[in-house]
């Protein structure tokens, strides 16, 4: 259950090529000439992206933007104002907010007191220590130990979880529910991104200093950076005229990912609503240390830019190129180095959207790069190592160019292949042409962290699964031909269906989980269904009688009885009904 996870690796990859070449430039020299603008027209029309926003950031202040496309379907075009969601790059703003909040409690400036027990405010601070009766985990000395760090860096043991999390929910559902959630791997014992627990975070800083996480992060960040068309509400965004609209990667729009109670949910791990002209003054403070060079306010304490900005845990283990080294993982950043030009990136992505920033920042120099598409990372790698290649100078001892495109591939084989074999059961094909055993697999399944899920089969009659074989009948109908292909309501932040595939292995189902649009959205009313992830599922039966199944992302070994090595697992509580 991992969504948009893996752009990461061949991002930083090609990022390498090009920063390995780069070089500090004349702060006068122009950067995005008509050439370069033809060049990033080519790849927005090659990767159908519906809009493209780019910021060139110099470290003096002086600034660049480029804008390709639409940001409507009436055909209004991309400005430097344009409003995008920037998905995971928002995580930054929850470390940095952290390390405002925990200088204020050091300085005595804090608002509210310290939780009963509790003396000092750090980022060794545990969890436990914090969030006393609303933190807990299944692992106990995780639960116990857990710091602020471990969360941030994605060493808290537990896998994404994503699927868990429904749009009603709250950050303090979130953490509370934690505990009915399993690991994949025991605390500090490897990475393993989770957006859930900057869910926490947010809620820290929600609980520590008295008002919503939002407010925070604009009093605190926003306003001071004159950051003032940012936002966390898509109202707000939508209200100013400003709002880029949204689409799939094969072009159909789709709406705004978050509204209601999701903005308070989803904040802190991808809430953020931002503009390139925007987003400049926040990558201008990275290449400033924390200081905003237009006010010489210190925005981010100096011990806090460095905590989030140091590499804390292994993101990829072995370089990428001959002259790159690993990939740290900090707070809200990956870090690595290529040649000696050290670099800060994350990337974002969410239904509708896709962002990167990219910051050498000892090259005095940032791109930001914004898309009205998900799924568009690759088309942004390429603007941004567009950008670096412009500022490229040879550096002697550096590899060959001819060299890295190489590198790059083997990194990313290599990377692949070091996935266990429940993972790479996402590759085996569905098919309906051999014989599975004839099982009742429909009914309703639960898991405490997940909560009840119905499977219906194509003569289901329940109610619910009238329902959900109607909308799937108009979005996905040749599905319907299959009597084993199974369909269920999955209502999460990121789904609002499931279609389990059968498979050459009796029991098991490759799960496809996605949102139906069964009227269509925007002007296209013709129905159309956008599948986000694939998954495995395996059906236990004993005796005849259907267990469950679980669901893996393929991390969770070694921890007992096969339905104890599974990252989710749904007991069948009705044998028939759907």
């Amino acid at each position: 259950m991992k969504f948009h996870h893996l752009i990461a690796i061949a991002t930083v990859a090609s990022i390498a090529q090009a920063t390995a070449n780069q070089h500090t430039f004349d702060v006068l020299e122009p950067i995005l000439t008509p050439d370069l603008t033809d060049i990033v027209q080519e790849i927005v029309d090659t990767h159908q992206i519906p809009g493209l926003a780019l910021a060139i950031v110099r470290k003096n202040g002086h600034s660049e933007f480029g804008t390709w496309g639409k940001k409507s379907e009436d055909g209004s075009r991309v400005t430097e104002d344009t409003l995008f969601n920037i998905g995971s790059c928002s995580k930054a703003f929850v470390a940095a907010s952290l390390g405002i909040l925990i200088d204020e409690f050091a300085q005595g400036r804090n608002t509210t007191p310290l939780p009963t027990g509790l003396s000092t405010l750090s980022w060794q601070t545990k969890l436990a220590d914090i969030l006393s009766g609303d933190w807990e985990l299944s692992d106990p000395w995780a639960s116990k130990k857990a710091n602020l760090i471990d969360i941030l860096s994605h060493v808290s043991g537990m896998p994404r979880h994503d699927l868990a999390y429904k749009r009603n929910h709250s950050t303090l559902n979130v953490t509370r529910n934690l505990r009915n959630l399993r690991p994949s791997h025991e605390l500090r014992e490897k990475f393993s991104y989770n957006n859930q627990m900057y869910m926490v975070g947010a809620h820290v800083i929600t609980a520590l200093s008295g008002i919503q996480f939002t407010e925070f992060v604009k009093d605190r960040i926003l306003r001071p950076l004159k950051m003032t068309e940012s936002t966390y509400s898509i109202n707000e965004a939508i209200q100013s005229g400003k709002a880029s609209e949204t689409w799939t990667p094969f072009g159909r729009r789709i709406p705004p990912w978050m509204e209601g109670r999701d903005i308070e949910l989803m904040a802190g791990p991808g809430g953020l609503i931002s503009n390139v002209k925007e987003l400049a003054s926040w990558v201008k403070l990275f290449l400033n240390n924390g200081v905003d060079v237009d006010t010489n306010a210190t925005i981010i304490p100096r011990g806090a830019f460095e905590t989030m900005t140091s590499a804390h845990q292994i993101f990829f283990g072995y370089p990428t190129e001959l002259s790159a080294t690993i990939v740290g993982y900090g707070l809200g950043w990956m870090r690595f180095s290529v040649a000696g030009h050290d670099s800060l990136y994350h990337g974002g992505s969410a239904p509708g959207v896709s962002a990167d920033i990219t910051i050498p920042i000892l090259d005095d120099v940032g791109i930001v790069a914004l898309a009205s598409a998900y799924a568009k990372h690759s088309a942004l790698r390429e603007v941004t190592v567009t950008v670096l290649r412009k500022l490229a100078l040879p550096l002697a001892g550096c590899a060959d160019e001819s060299m890295p495109a190489n590198l790059s591939a083997h990194a990313w084989t290599q990377f692949q292949s070091a996935a266990s074999s429940s993972r790479r059961a996402r590759e085996e094909d569905p098919t309906t042409a051999h014989e599975i055993p004839r099982l009742d697999l429909t009914g309703t399944y639960e898991d405490a962290g997940y909560g009840t899920f119905t499977l219906c089969d194509a003569s289901s009659r329940s109610d619910e699964c009238r329902s959900v074989l109607d909308d799937f009948r108009l979005v996905d109908e040749s599905s319907m031909d299959n009597p084993n292909t199974l369909f269920g309501s999955w209502p999460s932040v990121w789904t609002s269906h499931a279609r389990f595939n059968p498979t050459k292995t009796t029991g098991r189902y490759l799960v496809d989980f996605g949102s139906l649009y069964p009227t269509g959205y925007g002007r296209n009313t013709t129905p159309f269904v956008d599948w986000l992830d694939r998954t495995p599922a395996d059906f236990v039966v004993e005796d005849g009688v259907v267990r469950g199944f679980g669901l893996s992302g393929g991390e969770r070994e070694g921890y007992g009885s096969m339905e104890e090595n599974f990252e989710v697992w749904f007991s069948k509580r009705s044998i028939s009904g759907a």
